[in-house]
């Protein structure tokens, strides 16, 4: 049976996706079929706005079984998780959670099986966009609370590698793009995007 990985990380600075590839790895699931999109946010941007995705739902369109570390991997939002899911159930795709185990097989057939997996399906989509939404919600208040105290706390983000080192050094190296991401610790998008510019 046809085994896929897909993976997602928000921000190319300050993440990496070194941990989804090597949970792939530890699954089973071979290079070629790990898909892991980055600098892309799950909350922001749809599943069939993403590349990678686009990749795995055309290999599993007639079937397979699909690993992800959890499901907000997929997505953040309620409607568009749901929706994703019931597509995969109805392709006859398994999906498993590599974060808990947990499984839900699109082959299914018994009432029962089907409706149960469905209901822990909605319950874990709300929860993932409630979590988002809570999260940015105490990041705002930390972030007023560190202004308002006017002690030097607030910093604000932390300024980003200049995209014109960055491509400057690798023309003057002759380096890869993946040396260069070495280099600079980085992603590969990130030095991609950056030398694209």
């Amino acid at each position: 049976m046809k085994t896929i990985y897909y993976g997602r990380i928000s921000t190319t600075e300050g993440q990496t996706s070194a941990s989804q590839y090597e949970d792939a790895t530890k699954h089973g699931v071979q290079a070629k079929h790990t898909h892991i999109d980055e600098g892309v946010s799950g909350y922001h941007v749809a599943p069939m706005d993403r590349a990678e995705w686009k990749r795995v739902m055309d290999k599993l369109s007639d079937g397979g079984v699909l690993y992800v570390r959890w499901l907000d991997r997929i997505s953040r939002r309620y409607d568009e998780l749901h929706t994703v899911m019931q597509t995969l159930m109805k392709m006859g795709v398994k999906v498993v959670c590599t974060l808990n185990g947990m499984e839900f097989d699109g082959t299914a057939t018994e009432p029962m099986l089907k409706a149960t997996r469905d209901a822990v399906l909605a319950f874990m989509a709300a929860q993932g966009e409630a979590d988002y939404i809570n999260r940015k919600e105490m990041q705002k208040r930390g972030i007023e609370v560190a202004k308002a105290a006017d002690d030097g706390r607030y910093k604000g983000r932390a300024k980003t590698l200049d995209p014109a080192t960055v491509k400057a050094w690798r023309a003057e190296q002759k380096a890869s793009i993946a040396t260069t991401a070495e280099h600079f610790d980085i992603s590969v998008a990130t030095v991609k995007r950056y030398c694209a510019a």
